[in-house]
């Protein structure tokens, strides 16, 4: 047994052994959250549901989509940069998919924690605009206005459609479509079924339910990022260890070659499927819920028709 050991090369038992903890703790985990691995299998009505989460990261950093997905192919070339300096060619493949998966991982904790700031701000333009219909005795297309020319920072990107000129329906729905957020959507679309109305009962439906449910909603999503934070937290440290040790490994050019031959880049392709399996099961501990999505357009084309 002993000789066996010697014959093994040091990096496949170094290798081997990390495999061994990183898959004791997949299973640890999964066992103490009691995980059902149906649920890591998307259901086939969500085909989209990727691409419309990217499109909330992009929205919740306050980037265009052309500059996000930008980012992400950029990531996706320094990869292929790592496989081709360290030539190793699996890496070929997962550091293009790790760089374009790292990188939504990375700022996806801020776009949340962005979004959750431009929320707060939002619901105090809300307030601003009630005061100006209730106090100053503005009209909700002038008040609205008003509020799109002085956004303050946290909003200039979501309000920016109001100081525009034309159909106030329409920038409304810009607005909603820009935000991505619950709590700007939800009031949005008050904003356009109540337009036809008396300023008076939108008054009374800002403080009555536009302002208490986004307050509410707030204070959820707040204590869920505490949690969430913590797991990212968590995974960016494994992350860093593992590409430290990696780095290590490869600057001893017997280990690299070794990492070079097919038997070495099938212990890496074990260790990055562990450490991936190992990240997916402690995002499990609390998922983000979604939301319901209003189809704004749709709700001003009725309130058209319907002459409001």
């Amino acid at each position: 047994m002993t000789q066996l050991a010697f014959a093994l090369p040091l990096s496949g038992l170094l290798v081997g052994g990390v495999v061994v903890i990183i898959a004791c703790a997949c299973g640890g985990a999964a066992v103490i959250l009691d995980l059902d691995l149906r649920r890591l299998r998307p259901p086939r009505d969500r085909r989209y549901a990727l691409l419309e989460r990217q499109k909330d990261i992009a929205a919740g950093l306050g980037w265009p989509w052309p500059r996000w997905v930008a980012l992400r192919l950029a990531c996706v070339a320094l990869g292929i940069v790592a496989a081709w300096v360290t030539g190793i060619d699996l890496l070929y493949v997962l550091g293009p998919v790790a760089g374009w998966v790292a990188t939504g991982f990375a700022l996806a904790g801020v776009a949340a924690n962005r979004r959750l700031r431009m929320e707060r701000a939002f619901l105090g333009q809300l307030r601003n605009l009630r005061d100006r219909m209730a106090v100053s005795n503005q009209s909700l297309d002038t008040a609205l206005q008003e509020i799109g020319r002085n956004p303050g920072a946290e909003l200039v990107h979501v309000l920016a459609p109001l100081a525009r000129g034309g159909s106030t329906v329409a920038n409304v729905v810009e607005m909603g479509l820009t935000a991505r957020s619950p709590i700007v959507e939800q009031a949005a679309a008050v904003l356009i079924w109540t337009r036809s109305r008396s300023s008076d009962f939108l008054i009374q439906t800002i403080d009555q339910v536009l302002i208490p449910v986004g307050d509410a909603q707030l204070a959820v999503q707040e204590e869920g990022m505490v949690t969430l934070s913590q797991q990212r937290a968590v995974s960016v440290a494994m992350s860093a260890l593992l590409i430290a040790m990696l780095a290590m490994v490869l600057r001893v050019d017997s280990l690299r070659a070794y990492y070079q031959s097919v038997t070495g880049q099938i212990v890496l392709l074990l260790v990055f499927g562990l450490f991936a399996g190992l990240v997916l099961v402690l995002g499990q501990i609390v998922r983000p819920g979604g939301w319901t999505r209003w189809n704004l357009r749709r709700l001003a084309e009725e309130q058209e028709r319907l002459g409001g």
